[in-house]
């Protein structure tokens, strides 16, 4: 008698859930970027040549190098779930 009513409902979680998915993907992507800039900062501020902050420059360009793929990563999923039908 009310299927009518439980198709939209269905219809309305599901985009409330893709807009849900979308903004969490939005923040880590906005998040990782905003690490790799910053690493990118603090890689080029220690340019030195001693041995212990070369070191420290090469863990931080490490690190920055290990975000972008992740951060690849969560591009994709956003791209997905913008992809997701919510009608």
């Amino acid at each position: 008698m009310y299927s009518f009513a439980l198709a939209q409902t269905g219809a309305a979680d599901t985009a409330w859930a893709r807009a849900q998915a979308l903004a969490a993907l939005r923040t880590a992507v906005e998040a990782l970027d905003d690490v790799r800039a910053s690493l990118a900062v603090l890689t080029a501020d220690t340019d030195w040549h001693s041995d212990g902050v070369r070191a420290m420059q090469d863990a931080l360009e490490d690190l920055r190098r290990r975000t972008r793929p992740e951060a690849s990563e969560m591009r994709s999923r956003e791209s997905e779930a913008e992809r997701i039908d919510a009608s």
